[in-house]
């Protein structure tokens, strides 16, 4: 068994709610796109999409979105 797969059963086991597991699996995410050498040049911030709408402003209900990515040299607004 690969090392993703170990710890993706370990969430799968670790996790009392389908919501749990979601989350373990969002944050793994956030991590990864955090500090995998392939996108750290690509974006200036990856947020968990609950730590950003706080942040923003924004209602933290659950809406099926789990980041927000801000890529570097890109402008909103």
């Amino acid at each position: 068994m690969s090392a993703l797969s170990t710890l993706l059963d370990t969430f799968r086991h670790m996790a009392v709610t389908e919501s749990e597991k979601g989350t373990y699996f969002e944050e793994l995410v956030v991590c990864y796109l955090r500090t995998e050498p392939s996108y750290v040049d690509l974006y200036d911030k990856v947020w968990p999409y609950k730590e950003w709408a706080k942040e923003e402003g924004h209602p933290v209900k659950d809406t099926g979105i789990d980041a927000e990515i801000s890529q570097k040299g890109c402008t909103s607004g």
